[in-house]
């Protein structure tokens, strides 16, 4: 389950700027997460509510806005939309192919990044 060690990684970002400012409380974390990371939204924020417990976050709301993948063919050079089988979820393999020409000989472009974009807090 590494949404909670990726849940842990997203409070400490916030706490550090939230007592950057001086903050007694942070109230939301808004966060986009590539669709290609495998991360499990639901348990992410279950991981989220453990990891925060006991701390300035505790009951903060973690919204999470997923980002879509995009591939790159190699053969023809045109960018596809992409989205995870259930079965890649499982197994966390999948080979995407060109929605274009159809070759499999594609990389990943974007999809596999999240980023924290904003944190409310309570002065």
């Amino acid at each position: 389950m590494h949404e909670f060690s990726f849940a842990y990684d997203i409070f400490k970002v916030a706490e550090a700027t939230a007592l950057k400012y001086n903050a007694k409380k942070i109230t939301e974390v808004y966060l986009e997460i590539g669709e290609l990371t495998l991360i499990v939204p639901e348990l992410l924020k279950k991981s989220f509510e453990m990891a925060t417990s006991g701390s300035i976050a505790e009951g903060a709301e973690l919204i999470i806005e997923l980002t879509p993948g995009k591939i790159k063919c190699r053969n023809c050079n045109k960018i596809s939309n992409v989205t995870l089988s259930e079965e890649s979820y499982l197994t966390g393999l999948q080979l995407f192919q060109c929605q274009h020409c159809k070759s499999k000989d594609t990389e990943i472009v974007e999809g596999k990044k999240a980023n924290v974009k904003n944190i409310k807090i309570q002065e």
